[in-house]
């Protein structure tokens, strides 16, 4: 079911006509349930946890504390995922994982614009995310199988072949590293980052990046208060 709460409105008076009807929509909008954000800092933390600790450890693959802290970090990352689909809102859980992975129809529309006039302005009502941030979340994902499945092969030579798993850190740390720019520093992006702290951002800021989600979510929110 949606999440529903009281949120401070705009009123926007359509005329000078007393007759005409004064329509009033909240100035924030609800993004992230509380499940979503637990999860998605857990998965920040414990993958920044496996990137610094590898780094610390360089070639070196000794059973030392920092290997233990290493494994362990990659450990919690998925026990933290299945903790978040299990404990908390699954369908909030599925519903932001195919958000994030999963291309829209506005997605293919993008590509078919650039690759029609690659040089002209192409205006396309985004949802919840918009493809730039799907093909990130798309490569940090396939760095973290990479750092996975290279990690247990350079443990199993000994450290004989850390190269694969070398160069599968650095990806990541850039990956990462793109990942905070585009949250905590570009002003394009950066309003978004309330959404993953309090949940809601601007409805102003999402209807001009993300209008065909504003327009999905509205539509949403109608049903589950038209349902209770």
């Amino acid at each position: 079911m949606a999440h529903v709460s009281p949120a401070p409105t705009t009123r926007l008076d359509l005329g000078n006509d007393s007759s005409a009807p004064i329509i009033s929509e909240p100035e924030r909008i609800f993004r992230f349930a509380l499940s979503v954000r637990l999860m998605h800092w857990w998965i920040v933390a414990t993958f920044a946890t496996a990137l610094l600790t590898g780094v610390a450890m360089g070639s070196e693959m000794e059973r030392g504390s920092l290997f233990h802290l290493h494994v362990a970090a990659v450990i919690a990352m998925g026990v933290g995922f299945l903790a978040a689909l299990i404990f908390g809102n699954s369908m909030a859980v599925l519903r932001f994982v195919r958000d994030a992975f999963i291309p829209e129809r506005c997605d293919v529309e993008w590509v078919y614009k650039i690759l029609r006039r690659p040089f002209h302005r192409t205006d396309v009502r985004w949802g919840k995310f918009n493809l730039g941030q799907k093909g990130l979340a798309w490569m940090m994902l396939g760095s973290l199988t990479a750092i996975i499945v290279t990690g247990i092969n350079s443990w199993h030579t000994g450290g004989d072949a850390s190269g694969p798993h070398s160069a599968a850190v650095v990806v990541a740390i850039v990956l990462l590293s793109v990942h905070v720019f585009m949250a905590v520093v570009n002003p394009i992006t950066r309003p978004a980052l309330p959404g993953m702290v309090f949940g809601s951002v601007k409805r102003s800021w999402a209807v001009h990046h993300h209008a065909k989600w504003v327009d999905d979510e509205d539509r949403r929110v109608r049903r589950a208060t038209r349902r209770s």
